[in-house]
Protein backbone atom coordinates (compact mmCIF):
# COMPACT_ATOMS: atom_id res chain seq x y z
CA UNK A 1 0.00 0.00 0.00
CA UNK A 2 1.34 3.56 -1.14
CA UNK A 3 1.98 5.53 2.17
CA UNK A 4 1.00 9.43 1.77
CA UNK A 5 4.05 11.95 2.31
CA UNK A 6 3.61 13.86 5.04
CA UNK A 7 4.05 17.61 4.23
CA UNK A 8 4.30 18.83 7.44
CA UNK A 9 6.93 16.65 8.36
CA UNK A 10 8.78 18.07 5.27
CA UNK A 11 8.18 21.21 6.66
CA UNK A 12 9.83 21.19 9.66
CA UNK A 13 13.03 19.10 8.02
CA UNK A 14 12.75 23.07 5.93
CA UNK A 15 12.53 25.10 8.92
CA UNK A 16 15.35 23.12 10.98
CA UNK A 17 17.44 23.62 7.88
CA UNK A 18 17.06 27.47 8.14
CA UNK A 19 17.97 27.03 11.81
CA UNK A 20 21.29 25.38 11.56
CA UNK A 21 22.24 27.56 8.75
CA UNK A 22 21.26 30.70 11.58
CA UNK A 23 23.73 28.76 13.96
CA UNK A 24 26.67 28.76 11.59
CA UNK A 25 26.35 32.13 10.26
CA UNK A 26 25.44 34.27 13.27
CA UNK A 27 27.88 32.95 15.95
CA UNK A 28 30.40 34.61 14.87
CA UNK A 29 28.76 37.90 15.03
CA UNK A 30 28.45 38.12 18.36
CA UNK A 31 31.01 35.73 20.48
CA UNK A 32 33.76 38.29 20.07
CA UNK A 33 31.82 40.42 22.53
CA UNK A 34 29.18 38.16 24.67
CA UNK A 35 27.01 41.44 23.70
CA UNK A 36 23.41 40.86 23.31
CA UNK A 37 22.26 41.91 19.19
CA UNK A 38 20.15 40.78 16.39
CA UNK A 39 22.62 37.72 15.73
CA UNK A 40 22.38 36.63 19.44
CA UNK A 41 18.20 36.31 19.02
CA UNK A 42 18.87 34.36 15.60
CA UNK A 43 21.59 32.05 16.95
CA UNK A 44 19.90 31.12 19.79
CA UNK A 45 16.36 30.60 17.61
CA UNK A 46 18.76 27.88 15.49
CA UNK A 47 19.03 25.96 18.53
CA UNK A 48 15.82 23.51 17.95
CA UNK A 49 17.08 22.70 14.70
CA UNK A 50 18.91 19.71 15.51
CA UNK A 51 16.14 18.63 17.94
CA UNK A 52 13.50 18.42 14.81
CA UNK A 53 15.71 16.71 12.40
CA UNK A 54 16.65 13.94 15.00
CA UNK A 55 12.27 13.97 15.94
CA UNK A 56 11.76 14.06 12.19
CA UNK A 57 13.65 10.91 11.81
CA UNK A 58 12.70 9.38 14.80
CA UNK A 59 8.98 9.78 13.69
CA UNK A 60 9.92 7.98 10.31
CA UNK A 61 12.18 4.81 10.72
CA UNK A 62 10.04 4.59 14.21
CA UNK A 63 6.72 4.79 12.51
CA UNK A 64 7.52 1.95 10.75
CA UNK A 65 6.19 -1.77 11.47
CA UNK A 66 9.65 -3.73 11.48
CA UNK A 67 13.20 -2.67 11.44
CA UNK A 68 15.70 -5.20 9.96
CA UNK A 69 19.23 -5.09 10.28
CA UNK A 70 19.89 -5.50 6.04
CA UNK A 71 17.39 -1.98 6.08
CA UNK A 72 19.13 -0.18 9.14
CA UNK A 73 22.66 -1.72 7.49
CA UNK A 74 21.56 -0.14 3.70
CA UNK A 75 21.57 3.32 5.51
CA UNK A 76 24.57 3.46 7.56
CA UNK A 77 26.27 1.97 3.97
CA UNK A 78 24.86 5.62 1.97
CA UNK A 79 26.00 7.79 5.68
CA UNK A 80 29.45 6.41 5.11
CA UNK A 81 29.31 7.23 1.07
CA UNK A 82 27.99 10.44 1.87
CA UNK A 83 30.51 11.40 4.49
CA UNK A 84 33.19 9.60 2.60
CA UNK A 85 32.40 11.51 -0.79
CA UNK A 86 32.18 15.23 0.29
CA UNK A 87 35.40 14.31 2.50
CA UNK A 88 36.93 13.20 -0.35
CA UNK A 89 35.87 16.13 -2.92
CA UNK A 90 37.37 18.63 -0.53
CA UNK A 91 40.69 16.52 -0.07
CA UNK A 92 41.37 16.79 -3.78
CA UNK A 93 40.34 20.66 -4.18
CA UNK A 94 42.70 21.55 -1.44
CA UNK A 95 45.43 19.16 -2.03
CA UNK A 96 45.98 18.09 1.10
CA UNK A 97 48.07 14.72 -0.13
CA UNK A 98 50.24 14.33 3.22
CA UNK A 99 47.04 13.81 5.20
CA UNK A 100 45.04 10.13 5.15
CA UNK A 101 42.07 10.85 3.94
CA UNK A 102 40.34 8.27 5.84
CA UNK A 103 41.57 9.89 9.28
CA UNK A 104 39.57 13.05 7.54
CA UNK A 105 36.65 10.83 7.01
CA UNK A 106 36.32 9.76 10.41
CA UNK A 107 37.51 12.63 11.75
CA UNK A 108 34.44 14.23 9.96
CA UNK A 109 31.84 12.08 12.00
CA UNK A 110 33.88 13.03 15.34
CA UNK A 111 33.64 16.74 14.68
CA UNK A 112 37.48 17.03 13.77
CA UNK A 113 37.41 17.25 9.90
CA UNK A 114 36.76 19.02 6.74
CA UNK A 115 32.87 19.10 7.59
CA UNK A 116 32.34 19.70 11.61
CA UNK A 117 28.52 19.32 11.45
CA UNK A 118 29.07 15.42 10.37
CA UNK A 119 29.45 14.82 13.73
CA UNK A 120 25.48 14.74 13.14
CA UNK A 121 25.91 11.54 10.58
CA UNK A 122 28.04 10.01 13.55
CA UNK A 123 25.40 10.00 16.22
CA UNK A 124 22.93 8.92 13.82
CA UNK A 125 24.68 6.56 12.74
CA UNK A 126 24.88 5.06 16.00
CA UNK A 127 20.99 5.59 17.11
CA UNK A 128 20.40 3.59 13.75
CA UNK A 129 22.67 0.36 14.57
CA UNK A 130 20.61 0.34 17.97
CA UNK A 131 16.96 0.81 15.58
CA UNK A 132 15.93 -2.81 15.65
CA UNK A 133 17.01 -3.93 19.03
CA UNK A 134 14.82 -0.63 20.25
CA UNK A 135 12.08 -1.49 17.65
CA UNK A 136 11.54 -4.93 19.30
CA UNK A 137 11.75 -2.96 23.10
CA UNK A 138 9.61 -0.14 22.39
CA UNK A 139 6.52 -2.71 21.47
CA UNK A 140 3.91 0.38 23.56
CA UNK A 141 3.28 3.72 24.36
CA UNK A 142 4.21 2.76 27.94
CA UNK A 143 7.54 2.00 26.92
CA UNK A 144 8.06 4.79 25.47
CA UNK A 145 7.33 7.04 28.04
CA UNK A 146 9.27 4.62 30.35
CA UNK A 147 12.71 5.32 28.48
CA UNK A 148 12.04 9.23 27.90
CA UNK A 149 11.65 9.50 31.52
CA UNK A 150 14.77 8.26 32.17
CA UNK A 151 16.14 10.24 29.61
CA UNK A 152 14.64 13.36 30.88
CA UNK A 153 15.95 12.13 34.34
CA UNK A 154 19.75 11.94 32.85
CA UNK A 155 19.37 15.51 31.17
CA UNK A 156 17.98 17.32 34.77
CA UNK A 157 20.94 15.82 36.40
CA UNK A 158 23.44 17.35 33.83
CA UNK A 159 21.33 20.54 34.36
CA UNK A 160 22.12 20.24 37.97
CA UNK A 161 25.43 19.67 37.47
CA UNK A 162 25.99 22.26 35.23
CA UNK A 163 24.42 25.18 37.93
CA UNK A 164 26.61 23.60 40.70
CA UNK A 165 30.04 24.07 38.31
CA UNK A 166 28.92 27.24 36.74
CA UNK A 167 30.06 25.41 33.11
CA UNK A 168 28.80 22.61 30.63
CA UNK A 169 29.79 19.15 31.60
CA UNK A 170 28.70 18.21 28.17
CA UNK A 171 31.52 20.02 26.91
CA UNK A 172 33.73 16.64 28.05
CA UNK A 173 31.75 14.63 25.60
CA UNK A 174 32.29 15.48 21.32
CA UNK A 175 28.13 15.95 19.97
CA UNK A 176 28.39 12.75 18.06
CA UNK A 177 28.50 10.78 21.31
CA UNK A 178 25.96 12.45 23.78
CA UNK A 179 23.49 9.85 22.88
CA UNK A 180 21.28 10.50 25.81
CA UNK A 181 20.35 13.92 24.26
CA UNK A 182 19.96 12.27 20.73
CA UNK A 183 17.87 9.61 21.72
CA UNK A 184 15.72 11.80 23.79
CA UNK A 185 14.58 13.58 20.56
CA UNK A 186 14.57 10.88 18.66
CA UNK A 187 12.37 8.72 20.38
CA UNK A 188 10.36 11.93 21.48
CA UNK A 189 9.71 11.50 17.48
CA UNK A 190 9.08 8.07 17.56
CA UNK A 191 6.71 8.12 20.50
CA UNK A 192 4.50 10.91 18.66
CA UNK A 193 4.50 8.62 15.08
CA UNK A 194 2.39 5.99 17.56
CA UNK A 195 -0.08 7.92 17.57
CA UNK A 196 -2.65 8.85 14.78
CA UNK A 197 -2.33 12.06 12.85
CA UNK A 198 -5.80 13.20 13.45
CA UNK A 199 -5.65 12.26 17.39
CA UNK A 200 -2.78 14.69 17.56
CA UNK A 201 -4.23 17.34 15.52
CA UNK A 202 -7.31 17.54 17.71
CA UNK A 203 -5.43 17.20 21.07
CA UNK A 204 -3.29 19.60 20.39
CA UNK A 205 -5.07 22.94 21.10
CA UNK A 206 -5.02 26.51 19.70
CA UNK A 207 -3.80 27.69 22.78
CA UNK A 208 -1.31 25.09 22.98
CA UNK A 209 0.32 26.46 19.41
CA UNK A 210 0.51 29.76 20.98
CA UNK A 211 1.84 29.02 24.07
CA UNK A 212 4.45 26.79 21.93
CA UNK A 213 5.32 30.08 19.37
CA UNK A 214 5.75 32.28 22.90
CA UNK A 215 7.77 29.76 24.05
CA UNK A 216 10.49 29.90 21.12
CA UNK A 217 9.97 33.98 20.55
CA UNK A 218 11.33 34.21 23.83
CA UNK A 219 13.72 31.63 23.92
CA UNK A 220 16.69 33.42 22.46
CA UNK A 221 16.36 35.57 25.65
CA UNK A 222 16.76 33.31 28.02
CA UNK A 223 18.97 30.93 26.45
CA UNK A 224 21.70 34.15 26.01
CA UNK A 225 20.87 34.56 30.24
CA UNK A 226 21.91 30.98 31.15
CA UNK A 227 25.06 30.96 28.57
CA UNK A 228 26.24 34.19 30.59
CA UNK A 229 25.41 34.05 34.46
CA UNK A 230 25.32 29.95 34.90
CA UNK A 231 26.88 28.18 31.82
CA UNK A 232 29.64 30.75 31.21
CA UNK A 233 29.86 29.31 27.53
CA UNK A 234 27.73 30.90 24.61
CA UNK A 235 27.63 27.71 22.33
CA UNK A 236 23.98 26.38 21.67
CA UNK A 237 25.18 22.63 21.89
CA UNK A 238 25.12 22.25 25.49
CA UNK A 239 21.32 23.54 26.14
CA UNK A 240 19.92 20.69 24.05
CA UNK A 241 19.35 18.87 27.83
CA UNK A 242 17.46 21.83 29.00
CA UNK A 243 14.10 20.57 29.88
CA UNK A 244 12.91 23.97 28.88
CA UNK A 245 14.21 23.46 25.11
CA UNK A 246 12.69 20.15 25.55
CA UNK A 247 9.33 21.32 25.95
CA UNK A 248 10.07 24.04 23.07
CA UNK A 249 11.21 21.22 20.99
CA UNK A 250 8.09 19.44 21.12
CA UNK A 251 5.86 22.16 21.17
CA UNK A 252 7.54 23.46 17.71
CA UNK A 253 7.41 20.34 16.17
CA UNK A 254 3.40 19.98 17.18
CA UNK A 255 2.81 23.42 16.17
CA UNK A 256 4.09 22.93 12.44
CA UNK A 257 2.97 19.24 12.40
CA UNK A 258 -0.34 20.31 13.22
CA UNK A 259 -0.86 23.15 10.43
CA UNK A 260 -3.35 22.18 7.35
CA UNK A 261 -1.42 22.45 4.57
CA UNK A 262 -3.07 21.59 1.10
CA UNK A 263 -0.82 19.08 -0.55
CA UNK A 264 -1.16 20.90 -4.31
CA UNK A 265 -0.01 24.33 -3.28
CA UNK A 266 2.66 22.74 -1.30
CA UNK A 267 4.76 21.03 -3.55
CA UNK A 268 7.83 23.61 -2.76
CA UNK A 269 7.80 22.83 0.56
CA UNK A 270 8.34 18.99 -1.07
CA UNK A 271 11.40 20.35 -3.30
CA UNK A 272 13.20 21.94 -0.84
CA UNK A 273 12.90 19.16 2.06
CA UNK A 274 14.84 17.06 -0.69
CA UNK A 275 17.12 19.48 -0.82
CA UNK A 276 17.66 20.20 3.10
CA UNK A 277 20.51 17.43 3.46
CA UNK A 278 22.52 18.94 0.75
CA UNK A 279 22.04 22.37 1.71
CA UNK A 280 23.12 21.01 5.61
CA UNK A 281 26.57 19.68 3.91
CA UNK A 282 27.51 22.36 1.72
CA UNK A 283 26.62 25.53 3.73
CA UNK A 284 29.57 25.98 5.60
CA UNK A 285 31.72 26.29 2.63
CA UNK A 286 29.17 28.70 0.69
CA UNK A 287 29.92 30.51 3.86
CA UNK A 288 33.50 30.43 3.74
CA UNK A 289 33.42 31.14 -0.03
CA UNK A 290 30.90 34.31 0.35
CA UNK A 291 33.80 35.94 3.08
CA UNK A 292 36.31 35.66 0.82
CA UNK A 293 34.82 36.75 -2.37
CA UNK A 294 32.29 39.52 -0.73
CA UNK A 295 34.36 40.42 2.72
CA UNK A 296 30.79 39.75 4.33
CA UNK A 297 30.99 41.44 7.72
CA UNK A 298 28.91 39.58 10.25
CA UNK A 299 28.21 42.41 12.68
CA UNK A 300 27.23 44.57 9.93
CA UNK A 301 25.86 41.99 7.60
CA UNK A 302 22.72 40.85 9.95
CA UNK A 303 20.21 39.13 7.98
CA UNK A 304 21.77 38.98 4.32
CA UNK A 305 24.54 36.92 5.19
CA UNK A 306 22.27 33.91 6.63
CA UNK A 307 19.97 34.37 3.59
CA UNK A 308 22.26 34.82 1.21
CA UNK A 309 23.90 31.39 2.96
CA UNK A 310 20.80 29.92 2.52
CA UNK A 311 19.84 30.63 -0.68
CA UNK A 312 22.89 29.92 -2.58
CA UNK A 313 23.18 27.07 -0.96
CA UNK A 314 19.98 25.51 -2.15
CA UNK A 315 20.65 26.91 -5.93
CA UNK A 316 24.05 24.85 -5.60
CA UNK A 317 22.32 21.45 -4.34
CA UNK A 318 19.08 22.26 -6.88
CA UNK A 319 22.16 22.12 -9.58
CA UNK A 320 24.12 19.19 -8.18
CA UNK A 321 20.34 17.71 -7.85
CA UNK A 322 20.52 17.32 -11.65
CA UNK A 323 23.92 15.77 -11.85
CA UNK A 324 24.47 11.98 -11.78
CA UNK A 325 26.44 10.83 -8.51
CA UNK A 326 25.92 13.89 -6.94
CA UNK A 327 22.75 13.83 -6.39
CA UNK A 328 22.89 10.63 -4.45
CA UNK A 329 25.46 12.31 -2.05
CA UNK A 330 22.89 15.34 -1.60
CA UNK A 331 20.23 12.96 -0.29
CA UNK A 332 19.96 10.56 2.58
Amino acid sequence: MHKTRNINLDLIKVLACIGVVLLHTTMIGFKGTGSWNLLTYLYYLGTYSIPLFFMVNGYLLLGKRNITYSYILQKVKWILIIVSSWTTIIWLLKRDFTVNPIKKIVGSLLQKGYFSQFWFFGALMLIYLCLPVLKKILNSKRKYLYILSCLIAIGLMFELANIILQMPLQSYVIQTFRLWTWFFYYLLGGLLAQFDKEFIKNGFKRWMKVVAILLLLISPVILFFLAKTIYHNLFAEYFYDILFVKITSLGIFLTVFTLSLDDNKSKWIVTLSDQTMGVFIVHTYVMKVLEKLLGFSYTGAYLLFPIFTLCISFFVISLLMKIPYFNRIVKL
